[in-house]
């Protein structure tokens, strides 16, 4: 396929909105610690809860108990954390951070953001941008208040609202004030197989499919509806970026839609328009929880939040990535050597080069002075 000029991959936005491993050499006295054994965060990633307002064809969590995290574990961890090194925390996860409520203390995500925000760092947000219709109290995400807005250093909305049913549902973005946050957008690239007997209703890969029936919706039918919505809410809303991905879950096409993908940034807007290209592969031995822990809604920390990519996670964080409890996560950064790292358990791993590039550094390697400086440098 010949590509425009305009198409060249941009990789400024790349590494400055998505976790790449030159973001690594800022961070030098972390990179020491690896040296010496030792694990000392740069980031952090949290899943308050597992409940999402949202199902989506494409989503490698498809399975969910509805796990909350109680306020005090978040907050424990971030205490953990912070006295370490840590700069920064994103709020994602399996379900939608928005719709956060501890059960034992009645905290919401305003209370989260706030108490990361108090404690000096940088705060981001990951969610679908859908009504929240079904949680009585916030009909939209636009009932965030504007102060707890400005407390986040960025936020991605998904634009799985052009995917609801395969129809499309207006997809919420609040008024940022963008000296304050950057805002993101994200759209998947996916094909979408019906399944009756799943609480989701659609999968994405045909393997999931148990019953026989149902249909069949094949992503390259709707492109051209996609790319007329996605150019709205970009001159709509004006947001910092917006990432483009193919389904990690069909590696077999991730090489030709990636393709595909780069000549619709092109012709949307070039500027802020990217396709990333995230084949998984099978990495060396993880060390990435050394750098960014991952405390998951069930309360354990995982090396990754994309574990659930693996097909043997059967589209959930299963018990063979755990790493520690979410007590424990000081005591496992201070004595990793006590702690069980994944070692080849992961061939769906989209961040492989990140932990080849760790592996090396934990057994040795020299890091070099950082690149040119970029945006959200403490968000590895």
């Amino acid at each position: 396929m010949n590509l425009p000029s305009a198409i060249a991959d941009k990789p400024e936005l790349d590494t400055s909105f998505t976790s790449t491993g030159a973001k690594l050499f800022h961070h030098q006295e972390a990179m020491q610690a690896l040296r010496d054994g030792k694990g000392r965060p740069i980031s952090a990633w949290c899943a308050p809860t597992d409940v999402c307002n949202h199902r989506c064809a494409f989503c490698s969590v498809g399975e969910r108990v509805g796990d909350v995290l109680r306020f005090s574990q978040i907050k424990d961890f971030i205490d953990q954390l912070v006295p370490r090194g840590l700069k920064s925390i994103t709020f994602s996860g399996g379900g939608n951070p928005l719709i956060y409520r501890c059960k034992e203390s009645g905290a919401t995500i305003e209370t989260v953001i706030e108490y990361a925000h108090d404690q000096g760092l940088e705060v981001a947000m990951i969610t679908n941008g859908m009504p929240l219709v079904q949680y009585a109290e916030r009909k939209s995400w636009k009932n965030l208040s504007p102060r707890h807005l400005d407390m986040l250093t960025w936020c991605r909305i998904s634009m799985s609202g052009l995917d609801h049913n395969h129809k499309e549902q207006e997809v919420f973005v609040p008024d940022f004030d963008p000296a304050k946050t950057a805002l993101g957008f994200s759209w998947i690239m996916s094909d979408s197989y019906e399944e009756p007997t799943h609480k989701h209703g659609w999968v994405s890969t045909p393997e999931d499919v148990k019953t026989p029936g149902g249909k069949f919706i094949n992503a390259e039918d709707r492109l051209s509806w996609i790319e007329e919505r996605i150019k709205h809410y970009v001159e709509k809303h004006n947001p910092r970026y917006v990432r483009l991905l193919t389904n990690c879950l069909q590696p077999e096409r991730i090489e030709h839609r990636h393709a595909i993908l780069q000549e619709m940034a092109a012709r949307i807007n070039p500027a802020i328009v990217f396709s990333q290209n995230k084949p998984p592969r099978q990495p060396k031995k993880c060390f990435k929880v050394l750098t960014r822990p991952c405390l998951n809604a069930d309360g354990w920390v995982y090396p990754c939040d994309s574990v659930v990519l693996n097909r043997t996670a059967g589209h959930k964080f299963d018990s063979v990535w755990r790493v520690c409890p979410g007590a424990e996560v000081g005591e496992m950064l201070d004595h990793p050597e006590k702690y069980q790292m994944p070692d080849n358990v992961c061939p769906g791993c989209v961040f492989a080069d990140q932990v080849d590039l760790i592996n090396d550094i934990v057994g040795g390697r020299e890091t070099p002075l950082p690149p040119d400086p970029v945006s959200h440098v403490n968000f590895v």
